[in-house]
């Protein structure tokens, strides 16, 4: 029947149809059928009158909010930009709600649907026409974090604190480390006498709009003024104190897990209390949205020197999924980074993870992430190293390092690389050039230094004398952190202990720290330790003339490496146990 309506006829006969549904339906079902009523009418918008077409971008925005509901944003896009053009031309004067409303979910949806240039317009339509600073808080906000998206860090940091600043706060322009440290060790003392029960809800709105702001410029300047995301973040456990808790007093309590974590407090058992403190608020607050930043914060700092790193992996794969489907692609790429690195370190299959990297990388050039790609990209150029030596032909690695001149990232991804390649000399030199201890709370500082002091031994090993403070250094840094994680560690400080007892001669006593190393690792499914451990061992049997038992190590530790997925070593381990046999 459709068929034979001609075809000029046709956009009518589907606004027809809509307005039909429009004129019958009960306004309080008008959401189950929005989607197909609002398609059929729109059909028809050069029939519309000029009332009409109120109505109707009225609709559009109604189904566009709706689609944002279901993180639709490609129909949310459609419908915000389908209302934006029903508006009439001096909308800003005639309709000022209905506009406001209509650009800032057109905004947000365009932003989360890779439309740069349509979100920036639509929200600096508000910035330009809003009456009211609180009319342009949520465009703000939503500018804010535009601008960090797309690698706009300065200019994003400055907004917020522009903002901040027309809210009335007062902002410093440097941090002063002694009465920072005093401050923060003043707000710790009062959340260790609170109680959930104490934590009263916070009822005003301007409040949690100082919150909102403070969150986000706690992620900006975490990039490019960390001392003043300290001090954001201490601001906002103080706000909460002084007014009361909301949803985003929690990320604020996270952020603050972060000073305890790092080098001002280093109270890392504190960090993860508070971090436990806020994973109960947010859930008091039923606030799912900001679980992937608070699964971020938490699982990449405080609680990954405590609980097994395949358990933080597992969360911040969750926090990915779920900023993911929100169209929070930022968050969900920050996750997803750190997921793959806990994931490594933990010895996951390398072909799985080369799988997870390939995905992201896909997401990051869809949605235009450089800093995020950098990030991909490294893990992605790694990975293919220790699968097949492959260095990836779009590879910008070793370019970005002598741009960002040893930034903790590329010795990170140095040292890995050179270490399980059997480059000591090479991995000695990277992990040297390590951050000074103030970053030491961080798991790829505390990684560079392990491989830093295990390669001084291997070079010790070939003969050449190498003289450096990183094995000491590492076995101290193990045993403190054995003392928060035995899962984590354990099998860290038993392979450096056997590493020293080796290089001194101590045969037997070597032997056990080996055997407790192997032991450690297989019990903490470090499939990748495992396998080292039995490889030092077997260099070491050799270097004592047993053969026997060191082809026994070997052929255990090239079971576990083609468990863990690298033919560069299975093929190593391989022409060693080949010498060793004949």
């Amino acid at each position: 029947a459709y068929g034979l309506i001609p075809e000029e006829d046709r956009n009518r006969f589907h606004y027809t149809v809509g307005m039909l549904l429009f004129n019958t339906i009960d306004g309080k079902n008008i959401d189950s059928i929005i989607f197909l009523m609002v398609d059929q009418i729109n059909h028809g918008t050069t029939y519309l009158s000029s009332d009409q077409r109120i109505t109707v971008a009225e609709l559009n925005y109604g189904a566009a909010s709706k689609a944002v509901e279901n993180s639709n944003f490609a129909a949310a896009f459609f419908y915000s930009n389908a209302a934006m053009k029903l508006l009439p031309e001096n909308h800003w004067e005639s309709h000022y709600d209905l506009s406001r409303k209509i650009f800032l979910v057109l905004g947000n949806a365009a932003r989360s649907y890779g439309r740069i240039a349509e979100a920036t317009s639509a929200l600096d339509e508000i910035l330009k026409h809003g009456k009211l600073l609180k009319d342009k808080l949520d465009a703000y906000y939503l500018k804010i974090a535009l601008l960090h998206t797309h690698q706009e860090l300065k200019k994003s940091f400055d907004t917020c604190v522009e903002v901040l600043i027309q809210l009335g706060e007062t902002i410093p322009a440097t941090v002063d480390r002694e009465v920072f440290v005093k401050r923060a060790e003043n707000v710790l003392a009062k959340l260790n006498v609170m109680t959930e029960n104490d934590m009263k809800t916070m009822k005003s709105p301007f409040h949690m709009s100082l919150l909102q702001f403070y969150n986000r410029g706690c992620f900006t300047s975490y990039f490019v003024q960390l001392p003043m995301m300290k001090w954001f973040a201490c601001r906002m456990v103080e706000i909460s104190l002084e007014h009361g808790f909301s949803k985003y007093s929690a990320l604020g309590l996270m952020w603050f897990t972060m000073i305890l974590a790092g080098d001002l407090i280093y109270d890392v058992h504190a960090g993860y209390r508070v971090g436990k403190i806020a994973l109960k608020l947010l859930k008091r607050f039923d606030a799912n949205d900001l679980l992937p930043n608070a699964y971020l914060i938490y699982y990449s700092y405080p609680a990954v020197h405590i609980e097994p790193i395949q358990s933080c992996a597992a969360m911040l794969k969750r926090g990915f999924e779920i900023a993911l489907s929100t169209g929070d692609i930022q968050t969900a790429l920050v996750n997803g980074v750190q997921y793959i690195q806990k994931s490594f370190l933990s010895g996951a299959n390398l072909s799985v993870l080369k799988k997870e990297c390939d995905y992201q990388m896909r997401l990051v050039e869809t949605h235009f992430q450089s800093m995020a790609k950098m990030y991909v990209l490294a893990f992605q150029e790694t990975i293919s190293m220790l699968i097949t030596r492959e260095v990836l032909s779009n590879s910008t690695l070793l370019d970005q390092s002598k741009e960002l001149e040893f930034s903790q990232a590329i010795i990170f991804h140095n040292v890995i690389q050179n270490f399980w390649l059997g480059r000591w000399e090479r991995c000695l030199y990277y992990a040297k050039r390590s951050s000074a201890p103030s970053d030491i709370g961080q798991l790829k500082s505390i990684m560079i230094i392990f491989y830093g002091g295990l390669s001084c031994f291997q070079i010790s090993r070939k003969g050449a004398s190498k003289k450096s403070k990183l094995p000491k250094q590492a076995i101290a840094l193990m045993k403190e952190k054995g003392e928060q994680s035995s899962w984590n560690y354990q099998s860290k400080i038993y392979l450096l202990e056997a590493e020293i007892l080796s290089s001194l001669l101590e045969n037997d006593r070597a032997k056990f720290f080996y055997n407790s190393a192997i032991s450690a690792a297989r019990s903490s499914k470090f499939i990748h330790e495992e396998g080292l451990a039995c490889e030092f061992s077997a260099l070491h049997c050799l270097k004592f003339g047993d053969k026997k038992e060191a082809c026994i190590l070997l052929g255990q530790a090239r079971e576990c490496y083609m468990t863990w997925g690298s033919q560069v070593k299975v093929d190593s381990v391989s022409r060693l146990l080949e010498k060793c046999s004949g």
